[in-house]
């Protein structure tokens, strides 16, 4: 039985035929030495021996006295699950980890929720860690670009839950709906935190960094959405001509080129990190 005092923190899951990548998923939630949150998994129908996995771990979280919520019905993608999650969650912030990604080390939401409570705040962040052909580095956040790009990766982010509950993800979008949420509530002038604590490791094989012509393109739809301007007409055709070569390389380029071609750019760009990589982590790319 749920417990009736509502948790610090829901964290969320949300996946459709994950295979074996939500395990250290998972495994990163249980390691967490934190007590005061509940974990919820929404599972969009799958038929791959993933719910099997899952339930392995439910006498795990059992026994430290975690709620461990898992629902498996069909949805109309990530966005569409993500809201059927918050309905069923009661933490007062709600955490995005994808199946695939993970907490960065067990002592995440201890280093965060620690500190402060952060009355005045609806939407935290922290640093994220972004693996890529088995290379890591540290994603490029700026909450100063916000009307250019994705500010921080949202597995890093904790959202106040009574606000996601009332400004759901527009599921029109099905690959930028988190960027247009955060856009959102900047405009409406809700108050950001920069926790500063590296909070998780993220896969680059999520839709958004294998689409990367639909993504770009989405983006501008949401930024025009918002009322800002986008490139000019002679700008534009560059960008889309640059996106559509990209996703060329993408779609036809083997990966041992693609991997070389991206270290060489995280080289010029000075990105090469030397991170401490957690069990789950490299377990997880077995």
């Amino acid at each position: 039985m749920k417990n009736t005092n509502k948790p610090c923190v829901s964290v969320i899951t949300v996946c459709r035929n994950p295979g074996k990548t939500i395990i250290k998923t998972i495994e990163s939630v249980l390691a967490q030495d934190f007590d005061d949150f509940e974990y919820i998994i929404q599972d969009g129908g799958s038929d791959d021996g993933t719910l099997n996995t899952i339930n392995e771990y439910k006498e795990l979280f059992d026994k430290r006295g975690i709620y461990f919520n898992v629902l498996s019905v069909p949805d109309n993608g990530i966005y569409d699950g993500m809201n059927k999650a918050v309905i069923r969650a009661s933490g007062t912030w709600i955490n995005y980890m994808n199946a695939g990604d993970c907490f960065y080390n067990s002592t995440v939401l201890t280093d965060i929720f620690s500190k402060s409570n952060y009355p005045n705040a609806a939407i935290l962040y922290g640093d994220a860690v972004e693996c890529e052909y088995g290379h890591y580095y540290m994603f490029r956040k700026a909450f100063d670009q916000i009307e250019e790009r994705m500010p921080f990766s949202h597995q890093s982010a904790f959202i106040n839950r009574e606000l996601m509950s009332r400004y759901p993800y527009k599921t029109n979008y099905k690959i930028g709906a988190d960027y247009d949420f955060l856009l959102s509530m900047y405009k409406k002038g809700f108050f950001f935190r920069d926790t500063g604590v590296i909070t998780c490791i993220i896969s680059k094989d999520g839709i958004s960094s294998l689409k990367l012509y639909d993504t770009y393109m989405e983006t501008l739809k949401i930024r025009n959405s918002h009322g800002i301007n986008g490139p000019s007409a002679a700008e534009l055709t560059v960008k889309i001509r640059e996106m559509k070569l990209k996703q060329f390389v993408m779609d036809n380029f083997p990966d041992f080129i693609k991997k070389m071609i991206r270290r060489f750019q995280l080289t010029v760009r000075k990105q090469n990190a030397r991170l401490t990589i957690p069990s789950w982590e490299k377990s997880g790319k077995a």
